[in-house]
């Protein structure tokens, strides 16, 4: 019989415990924590396991606003997202997430990054300098 990810990666205890954890660390990390300074943590990290229960194949509704409609309000640049992605990587190597879960998880957020960034090549380029 087939399982799911979410099965795969040990279900609701597994999920929350890797959920409570990357929140806590963008909540607390120096580059993007910002984003986070008038959220409530607790409510950030139900709609993270709601939303990643769900692509991971658990039969849980995502009850959060569209993903774009959240982060539009945030001036979130490609290099932000990178490391949200990064913190996420690194979370779930910790975790010890089997391989092919991991990977389903990272590329699912990647493929939201032009959604959530308008700055999806993360460049950052300083504009052109005028010439005195």
């Amino acid at each position: 019989m087939a399982t799911t990810l979410f099965e795969d990666l040990g279900g609701e205890p597994a999920l929350r415990r890797i959920i409570d954890r990357f929140v806590d660390r963008i909540f607390d990390d120096v580059m993007i924590g910002f984003f986070f300074a008038n959220a409530r943590r607790e409510r950030i990290k139900d709609k993270e396991y709601e939303f990643a229960a769900q692509h991971l194949g658990a039969p849980i509704e995502y009850t959060g606003r569209p993903i774009d409609v959240a982060h539009r309000p945030h001036p979130i640049m490609g290099g932000q997202f990178a490391r949200r992605l990064t913190i996420l990587k690194e979370t779930l190597e910790e975790a010890g997430v089997p391989a092919h879960v991991k990977a389903h998880w990272l590329a699912h957020t990647e493929a939201l990054r032009a959604t959530v960034t308008a700055d999806p090549e993360g460049q950052c380029n300083a504009p052109p300098r005028s010439k005195p």
